[in-house]
């Protein structure tokens, strides 16, 4: 049975074809594929935002849906599935591709610190030693918004989260970041 030629087959017939015939899967994967190209490929770029790596972003996404399609079971709407695994693929980008250097960053950067000038502190801070204090939540909104420079509705999209999540959990990583900063500055 030549696939190519029988247009009548859906997507879960496709699906099923997919999971159930070894030797068809790349021919069927591109059909599978094919109504969802453009959009997969603009929802990567809307993320990422970085023509030079959207090719090897969407590439990334698709070698992803294409390892974990012979798991996927049918429940809920395939579309949804496919964008949660790009949202995913997009977020692990970012994530491993931070614009900037961590090492030191100036205290004028962190807002509830640079209200505390009564306090001796030096220019720079080794940020390696405050973000560990933190976790991996705390330290994933810190690094979106100040080293990737994102906007919060940015963030509450990656994230998948609402907006007043995501501004209350940057606030408490601030708060959190000070209390440390003040901790270690401040003569015991």
């Amino acid at each position: 049975m030549n696939i190519l030629n029988n247009g009548l087959l859906n997507e879960s017939d496709l699906l099923y074809v997919f999971q159930n015939n070894r030797l068809k899967r790349n021919e069927v994967f591109s059909l599978l594929m094919k109504p969802y190209w453009s959009s997969l490929y603009s929802r990567c770029m809307y993320r990422i935002n970085d023509s030079c790596s959207i090719d090897d972003v969407v590439q990334d996404v698709l070698l992803r849906i294409y390892q974990a399609l012979p798991k996927y079971c049918h429940q809920g709407v395939f579309r949804t599935w496919i964008y949660k695994i790009a949202d995913n693929v997009c977020y692990s980008y970012l994530a491993k591709n931070m614009k900037y250097n961590k090492k030191n960053i100036s205290i004028n950067n962190i807002e509830p610190v640079s209200n505390y000038n009564q306090v001796n502190i030096d220019d720079k801070i080794d940020m390696d030693i405050l973000l560990g204090e933190l976790s991996y939540s705390e330290q994933e909104i810190i690094d979106l918004r100040f080293y990737q420079d994102l906007t919060l509705l940015e963030i509450s999209d990656i994230l998948c989260i609402t907006i007043s999540a995501c501004k209350m959990r940057l606030y408490r990583a601030l708060k959190l970041l000070h209390e440390i900063l003040f901790r270690i500055k401040m003569p015991e």
